[in-house]
């Protein structure tokens, strides 16, 4: 069995291929907590099975919490705060754990590889500390964890044909995470938080999309504009005020990114010596129109580099996975030859 994981800012996903088959899993990080009273506890229990138990009552996820959101008018919560670990927050991590033994089946013999596809920040200490966490949970599962960046992993699932060379650039739920990679190699990454949640945040603010809870407050409501912006196939039809600034916020994230890499290169003095395709990929990615944004943006900033083209990968979710697979898949053909 070959295997991997990725931990992103919204959503956990696996892949993985038994045989001929590649099964894929994924699931939501935003999840809410109940009273576990008796009634609700049997109602959950013949209705679902998106739940589980903690110290603070009953913890509800998958499509159950989005329906539990809407019927007593409560905003969801989320295991990850701006795609960062909760700090005291037990309920938190063990609810993490729970996910992550859902899409990580029980390996046939130990210590078998896995692929970690996770965020990393080599210069912010509580970065790595988060990535040591998550892999611990696959360690628990019985894997051994190999950890790579999502740009990385993007590269490796899409740029066989410029022998694995490129930029990748992975638009996520919380963070840009971008890689330069020269055959397999990643030179350089940085991340860059400015993902979808903070796009929905932007346009639920202009939109005034506040919900009033139990006890009087009143709270941002960005549920309403992420399930909307996620059913957005097109960035180049303006329909109305709001799809208008969803394609300014694209823009924006477009130029701000090649000027964040053009600082980058320059600084760090990385020569890639012929044109490299950008790929991007990742949730954000996914209206038609996201690759011309960046296109634009390349032609008005002098990038110390030349970019063949850009592509928009054609399975948003789980591109970086079939990267992870195609490494995992690389490292095992020596181990292979050798038997």
């Amino acid at each position: 069995m070959n295997i991997a994981i990725e931990f992103g800012g919204g959503e956990f996903r696996s892949l993985r291929r038994e045989g001929t088959r590649l099964l894929a899993r994924r699931i939501s990080t935003d999840y809410l907590v109940i009273d576990a009273n008796e009634s609700r506890r049997k109602i959950l229990e013949r209705h679902s099975e998106e739940f589980a138990r903690c110290d603070a009552g009953i913890i509800v996820y998958g499509n159950a919490a989005n329906e539990l959101a809407e019927l007593l008018t409560l905003p969801l919560q989320s295991a990850l705060e701006n795609g960062h670990l909760r700090k005291d927050d037990p309920v938190s991590r063990q609810f993490l754990g729970a996910l992550v033994e859902g899409l990580l089946p029980v390996p046939t013999k130990t210590n078998s590889p896995c692929i970690v596809i996770a965020s990393q920040d080599d210069q912010d200490s509580s970065s790595q500390e988060e990535v040591r966490f998550l892999t611990q949970l696959v360690k628990l599962r019985g894997y051994t964890p190999e950890v790579i960046s999502p740009g990385l992993a993007l590269i490796l699932s899409e740029c066989s044909g410029s022998g694995f060379t490129g930029v990748g650039i992975k638009m996520g739920a919380t963070l840009l995470d971008v890689s330069f990679v020269y055959q397999t190699r990643e030179l350089a990454r940085f991340t860059m938080p400015c993902g979808g949640q903070r796009v929905d945040r932007q346009i639920a603010i202009s939109q005034n999309c506040f919900v009033r809870l139990q006890d009087g407050r009143e709270v941002l409501d960005v549920r309403p504009i992420r399930i909307w912006r996620e059913g957005v196939e097109t960035l180049n039809h303006i329909s109305d005020s709001r799809t208008l600034e969803l394609r300014n916020q694209y823009r924006e994230i477009a130029f701000m990114a090649m000027h964040r890499i053009q600082q980058e290169l320059n600084q760090d003095g990385i020569l890639i010596p012929k044109q490299v395709p950008l790929v991007i990929g990742g949730t954000l990615a996914g209206p038609a129109g996201t690759d011309e944004m960046f296109t634009q943006a390349i032609s008005e900033i002098e990038l110390p580099i030349r970019i063949s083209q850009v592509r928009r990968v054609h399975n948003i979710r789980f591109s970086a996975l079939r990267g992870g697979l195609i490494l995992g898949e690389m490292a095992s053909k020596p181990e292979k030859s050798a038997a």
